[in-house]
């Protein structure tokens, strides 16, 4: 089939105003989380179905770590309780021999066609060459963990202790002690051999005279490594460690690898993938927080891990991780050919890719982030494929999640589901070549009432400003003593989501509010106040702002409150959804106090009311000299009315009195003042 794209489209529907949007899979970033067999993520974002992975043959045997292959296309396996060599070929599988030790570790080609085998328990050198099998060296002390080939030498990773050996015509010769109690696996890259180890978790790099430390890695095993290109190497870490336990069903001592729960270093995390680069800087790729990343290999750009628990087949695309396969077992324990072999464990299988490519694509759940009509499928389709849907409101997919839809061709196909906030698309690619990119899916949200999350009425006189307002009679940041008001503080266009700076003004009232669309809408708000008892007036109307500071000064005394209605209508002009609240009850005073003084003997009887509000400051002076507080009788300004005394001075002065309510209008009342 030609490449084919289909133009996203979303049939109307009266109920559904919100616009229609788009989920747009088209880079490893956004195929994330998806599941799948037999269908890789490209770099470049799009999809290729891979021939499957084929059983080539099942050894019953407990367990199997070591994994090679010949230019002939034979497959060697060593196993373990007890250590086994087996060859696979296209007949079927092949045992070469059986070795007097506990567990073949490692397997490795030389250039000239023989195969080496490296054992624990007892650490043994193995060569298998014309049909025979030889020990070639034995280690006295420790075990043998993997092996390489590093400067025209076999090198072998050793522990405990921990050390590099080459194999000589003498036997095994030291070619450098190691910082930790194993060397655990080796990969030649770049004139340099990359060493992991377990115990601390090390990276290391040996050029042949000189060790290296190129990570430390807060884990306690570097499990595997896989060259690259441009000598790049890849690791998987985790937390283990090769231990002697007990052979199954016997009392004889075996190899094992023990894990545990996360160190503090690594957090929550069971293991992580990394990348060292030529320059050896250290980079994480990847991090599980459940399974072990047990072997890693490249495929071409792409980072391929075999976990265990599961026995999943993981890509590390751009530090993105998606699942590639899943096999029929515990583990993955290694990997050959660029991903397209496949050892496992719990059972012992050896798997190929062969055959008509094929495979399945699932993506994540895709989050409308509320209800949502889903629409159309639009994809660039190169060979078979066929799409389904399913959707629900759960964020993971349960029972109450619908069922998969019919598969169709991705062709003008849309996405018959119920309505719900999450959708998944599952594609099935081949037989045969097949590819898709850039997936996109139609959906427009059920439109939602917006949400007023607050309407707060401010402090008398506080209003706030991004910048000072086009007046000489603004009092800056402290309360104001007597001053003009002006009429003008909001701005229709002002569309800020913070306050600005505080300012103080006589008479003004500031509301603000706090909304949020479920949808994301624009929104647009009325303002009305109504009198206590009395009807709603209009205060503004289409407010795009949020918030509006309003002169009292037109209004009578009296407990008013606050209605904010807000619209989506912007968004939604067809079938807008409205939502309103209500403020709370503030009082508008404009009144100032009243001020009476009279003398009584020695002293001033000073009396201050106010119908509404507190008096909250109460001053004198004589002869217009500096303002004194005054204290009230009962010690404290708290009330509209309060009591004042305040002793006659000698001699003949000028006396002024000033009160003030919690509104800041004042009233000042001047005497005079004499013997």
């Amino acid at each position: 089939m030609s490449a084919r794209v289909l133009l996203a489209f979303l049939a109307a529907v009266p109920a559904l105003a919100a616009p229609t949007r788009f989920f747009t899979l088209d880079t490893p970033a956004t195929l994330a989380g998806s599941r799948s067999t037999g269908v890789a993520v490209r770099p470049d974002g799009g999809l290729q179905a891979l021939p499957p992975l084929v059983p080539l043959a099942t050894l019953n045997e407990p367990l199997a770590q070591a994994m090679a292959e010949d230019n002939q296309g034979n497959v060697y396996v060593g196993t373990g309780h007890p250590a086994r060599l087996y060859r696979i070929g296209e007949k079927g599988a092949e045992l070469l021999g059986e070795l007097e030790a506990d567990q073949i570790t490692s397997l490795v080609v030389a250039p000239d066609g023989s195969l080496f085998a490296t054992t624990a328990l007892p650490a043994t050198v193995v060569r298998f060459r014309q049909g025979k099998l030889e020990t070639v060296a034995t280690l006295a002390q420790g075990n043998l963990w993997d092996s390489a080939f590093f400067a025209g030498k076999l090198v072998l990773a050793a522990g405990n202790p921990g050390r590099l050996l080459t194999l000589s015509p003498k036997g095994l010769e030291l070619l450098t002690e190691i910082p930790d109690r194993h060397a655990r696996c080796l990969a030649s890259t770049g004139g340099k051999l990359i060493v992991g180890t377990s115990g601390k978790g090390l990276i290391l790099s040996y050029d042949g005279t000189n060790l290296g430390v190129l990570y430390d890695s807060g884990f306690t095993e570097i499990a595997s490594l896989a060259a690259g290109a441009n000598g790049t190497v890849v690791a998987t870490a985790l937390t283990g460690d090769p231990t002697l336990g007990q052979k199954p069903g016997e009392g004889q001592p075996s190899v094992s690898v023990s894990t545990t729960a996360p160190s503090p270093e690594t957090g929550r995390f069971t293991s992580e993938v990394l990348l060292v680069s030529p320059q050896g800087a250290v980079t994480t790729l990847a991090r599980f927080d459940k399974e072990l990343a047990f072997t890693v290999a490249w495929d071409g750009p792409t980072v391929l891990v075999g976990t265990g628990l599961e026995g999943r087949l993981v890509q590390v695309v751009e530090t993105v991780t998606v699942q590639l396969d899943t096999v029929d077992a515990g583990q993955i324990t290694r990997l050959g050919s660029g991903g397209r072999l496949v050892l496992t464990q719990e059972p012992v299988k050896v798997l190929r890719r062969r055959g008509l490519p094929q495979g399945t694509f699932t993506s994540a759940p895709l989050d409308a982030g509320q209800p949502a009509q889903w629409g159309r499928f639009a994809a660039t389709v190169s060979g078979a494929c066929r799409a389904s849907f399913r959707s629900g409101n759960s964020q993971e997919p349960n029972d109450t999640w619908s069922a998969w839809s019919a598969p169709t061709p991705c062709a003008e196909t849309l996405a018959n589901v119920p309505q719900a906030r999450f959708l998944q698309l599952k594609l099935e690619l081949g037989p045969g070549e097949a590819q898709v990119s850039r997936v996109q899916v139609a959906y427009r949200q059920l439109n939602l009432p917006p949400q007023i999350k607050e309407l707060k009425v401010f402090p008398p006189g506080e209003v706030y400003l991004k910048s000072p307002p086009p007046s000489e009679r603004i009092v800056e940041v402290s309360h104001p003593d007597l001053v003009g008001i002006f009429t003008a503080l909001e701005d229709e266009k002002d569309t800020q989501a913070q306050l600005g700076k505080r300012y103080y003004r006589v008479g003004f009232q500031t509301v603000a509010w706090k909304v949020d669309d479920p949808n994301g809408d624009p929104l647009r708000f009325d303002l009305d106040i109504q009198r206590q008892g009395g009807e709603w007036w209009p205060v503004r109307q289409k407010l795009e702002s949020v918030q509006l500071a309003l002169d009292t000064q037109a209004l009578a005394d009296g407990l008013y409150r606050f209605r904010l209605t807000a619209t989506d209508a912007p968004g939604n002009p067809e079938t807008p959804e409205v939502s309103s609240a209500v403020s709370s009850w503030f009082v508008v005073d404009n009144t100032p106090p009243s001020l009476k003084l009279r003398r009584e003997g020695d002293f001033w009887v000073i009396e201050a009311a106010d119908e509404l509000s507190p008096i909250t400051l109460a001053e004198y002076n004589r002869d217009a000299q500096s303002w004194l507080p005054l204290a009230p009788e009962d010690g404290l300004l708290d009330s509209p009315r309060e009591l004042f005394c305040l002793p006659v001075a000698k001699g003949k002065h000028v006396l002024s009195v000033r009160v003030v309510d919690d509104h800041h209008n004042r009233r000042v009342v001047a005497v005079e003042e004499g013997p």
